[in-house]
Formats: structure tokens, C-alpha cells, sequence
């Protein structure tokens, strides 16, 4: 009944679907792909990877590097519900997997590309609750699991109003490989079955191990990573105050929009010799001779996190929910954040509570803990030993929920 009803309202949904659809161009861009799948080249089964938009994406692109060089899994679909996660993956992953749009949820659309896959298991990451995705798949006898699963703050209630009906979906998930301990029992209040969730951990912080870095060879540089507007102000004022006090370091500041990075840039040029690090990257370093640098290049954050005595990540001063606060910590470099930390809520309490990074309110609190670990070796050396043992950590995490992934196909192919 559940089924007939259900599809009877997508149905009926469609022309007003469809009109939405050409006035968006967005969704116009990959509209008949998800109307009708493509036929996909090839005779080996393919390991299917749902991931909605960016934030999925790249937890896909890790679980996929991390699957062909560790599993035997070496064929993988991965399909995505915006064209931009599309493109960022098919980029990304290139020729190690196929990318495409996910199937509007029509028993015609989804029955498609089942027959053109044959898919070995799907994976879901995070929480997409499509019924007849999830009803058809599992129909064909194939595994259908939720990886990292999670359920949003603003979306529990709604789910916890919708459970009488998702009781019927959940049915056919194999399993919820939930974040946290939290997520899992969120997952349990909407219907699903205990047994069938399990707390895995969060992937969406798993790097691949760097390699060790000798800490006595970082450079006498503060970075500041991932600033956001409501933050320059603290930011300015911490500088200067840190400049006074620390004078031979040279501060580095990326800005998470690279459209405020002339704004740091006459800032910090009113009182310092700044220069902008593309420029620095072509400098030969015995004509360097500055105080600060704004980054204004992308993809070089890392690199400088890993040449650092000590960083703060920022969109955590301010109610932006923070940023990945794990990246300084794959090199043994000491971090510092703020309060507003929603997003990353999990890792940030973690970090903290290991002693590898230092929560902050304000600028007072950032300047002091600052010229604390600067000063202090000892402590320097022991929060980068935390931050490493917590990147070990992420390693064992998606090793288990690989093993997981793997040790359930494998049952499903031999009953």
C-alpha cells in the first residue's frame, strides 16, 4: 500500500517537477540524464556510490581512492544530484570511476540504470532517502547501505514525523554505518532497527596518512587558515598584537573567499611589509623580506598548515559553523579555533579534550594561547603528538567501515 501510494504521488508530481525543472538552469543542465539514464560502457559490475552534492562528493572521492587501494573493488559508479558534484568528481576521480546524475525516483528512471549496473552493493553517504531507489535496488537482491550516515538538527523532527512511513523504507537498508553515537540513535528514533545501525565513526575527516614530518624543521610562521569576513577584525587586531611580541615570525592569512583578499591585503599593508603568496611562490627566497602573507592561491593551505609552529582555522569566531580544524593536525602543527564550531561539532570536541588543539572565545584568548605554545616547546611537541594520534585515528575509522562494507557484500553474494 505504502508503495502504491508513494508512486501514485511522484507521478503525479512530475509535470509540476517538470516545469520547475526548465525554469531552474541548475536542474535544467542534467534533467534528461536523470529522466533517463545513459547506458554505461563495459561488463564488469560496479560498486554504486550515492553522494547528493560537494560535501558528499568529497567523502565519495575518499572512500573510493581508499576502496581500489585497499579492497578488490575497482569498478564504481558514483552519482550525484547537482551537476557541480558531478563535475568536481569526474575531475577528481577521472578515469577510476563513472560519474552521473542520480535518477529522479520514478520506478521507470531507477529500474534503468539498475539494468545498465548490475550494481554489486549501494552506498549512500550521509542520509538521501529516495523509496524507490532504495526499494528496487534492494528488490534485485543487491546490498544498500547508508555510509556515515547522519541526521541533521534541522531535519530530526521532520523525519520524526514522517517515521510511520520511512519504517517501510528502512526495512530494506541493510545497514546505517551512523558518524556518532549520537547519529545512530537518531536513526533509531525515526524506525530504524537497532541491530542494523552501527556507530563506525565520521569519514569525512579521513586524509591519507602524511608523512611524518620532523616538527624541528617548521618555520618561524602563525597562520591563520580559512578566515571569513565577520572574523578580520580579531584577526587584524591578533596580528598586530602577536607581530609585537613575536617579531622574526612571518604571518600567513588564507581567506576562505578569495573576493575579501584585497581587503587583507590594504589591512595588513598599512602597518607590515605583505606581500601575496602567488608573488612569494615566484620570489627567490633570499629577496624575501616580509611580515605577512595573504594567500590568495588554492590548494596551497596545506602545505603551509605543514610549515607552521602553530595555526587557527577560522569561520569559528563568528556563527559560520566552522572549518576543518583536522588539516594542521596531519603535520604535528598545534591549532587553535573558536566557539562556533555546529558543522564540525564532533571533531571539534575531540581536539580539544585530547589537548592537540585550544578552543577560543576572542582575541585575547587567541593572542595568549598563541604566545603560550610558541614559547613553550614542550607543549608545542605534545599537542602536535595529540593531533597525530587523532589523524590515526580517522585511519582506523574508515578502515572499519570499509571492512564492514566489504564483509556485507560478500555475505549478499554467497546466500
Amino acid at each position: 500500500m505504502w508503495k502504491i501510494t508513494y508512486n501514485i504521488l511522484t507521478f503525479a508530481a512530475l509535470p509540476f517537477f517538470l516545469l520547475y525543472a526548465l525554469s531552474k538552469k541548475k536542474v535544467r543542465k542534467n534533467i534528461l540524464e536523470r529522466l533517463a539514464p545513459p547506458a554505461i560502457a563495459g561488463n564488469h559490475r560496479m560498486l554504486w556510490v550515492h553522494a547528493a552534492s560537494i560535501g558528499e562528493a568529497l567523502i565519495a572521492e575518499s572512500l573510493v581512492n581508499y576502496m581500489r587501494e585497499n579492497t578488490a573493488f575497482q569498478h564504481f559508479l558514483i552519482t550525484t544530484n547537482t551537476h557541480y558534484a558531478g563535475e568536481l568528481l569526474a575531475r577528481k576521480l577521472g578515469d577510476h570511476a563513472v560519474v552521473q546524475s542520480l535518477p529522479l525516483d520514478f520506478i521507470y528512471s531507477i529500474r534503468r540504470l539498475l539494468r545498465n549496473i548490475r550494481p554489486e552493493a549501494l552506498l549512500i553517504i550521509e542520509t538521501e532517502i529516495w523509496p524507490n531507489l532504495i526499494w528496487l535496488t534492494k528488490k534485485e537482491g543487491v546490498p544498500v547501505m547508508i555510509v556515515n550516515g547522519r541526521i541533521s538538527d534541522s531535519t530530526i523532527k521532520r523525519y520524526r514525523g514522517l517515521s510511520f512511513f520511512l519504517r517501510h523504507v528502512f526495512a530494506d537498508i541493510d545497514y546505517v554505518l551512523a558518524q556518532s553515537e549520537e547519529h545512530r540513535n537518531r536513526y533509531i528514533s525515526i524506525g530504524m532497527s537497532p541491530r542494523k545501525v552501527i556507530n563506525t565513526g565520521n569519514i569525512k575527516y579521513y586524509r591519507k596518512s602524511a608523512a611524518p614530518f620532523d616538527v624541528s624543521r617548521k618555520e618561524k610562521i602563525i597562520t591563520y587558515g580559512s578566515v571569513r569576513e565577520k572574523e578580520l577584525d580579531t584577526v587584524f587586531d591578533t596580528i598586530k598584537r602577536l607581530k609585537d611580541r613575536f617579531p622574526d615570525y612571518t604571518v600567513f592569512v588564507a581567506p576562505r573567499e578569495l573576493h575579501i583578499t584585497e581587503t587583507i591585503e590594504k589591512e595588513l599593508s598599512s602597518s607590515f611589509r605583505c606581500v601575496r603568496y602567488s608573488a612569494l611562490k615566484k620570489a627567490p627566497p633570499s629577496a624575501v623580506n616580509i611580515d605577512a602573507v595573504v594567500v590568495d592561491t588554492i590548494g596551497d593551505l596545506l602545505d603551509i598548515y605543514k610549515r607552521s609552529r602553530v595555526a587557527f582555522v577560522g569561520g569559528s569566531l563568528a556563527p559560520y559553523g566552522g572549518q576543518n580544524i583536522l588539516e594542521p593536525l596531519f603535520f604535528g602543527t598545534p591549532v587553535l579555533f573558536g566557539p562556533f564550531m555546529e558543522n564540525f561539532r564532533d571533531i571539534a570536541n575531540q581536539v580539544a579534550e585530547s589537548g592537540a588543539g585550544i578552543v577560543v572565545k576572542n582575541g585575547d584568548e587567541l593572542v595568549k594561547h598563541i604566545a603560550m605554545i610558541l614559547e613553550d616547546a614542550a607543549l608545542m611537541k605534545k599537542m602536535g603528538e595529540a593531533g597525530r594520534r587523532i589523524i590515526g585515528e580517522q585511519q582506523e575509522v574508515m578502515r572499519k567501515t570499509v571492512d564492514i562494507i566489504v564483509e556485507k557484500i560478500k555475505a549478499a553474494h554467497s546466500s
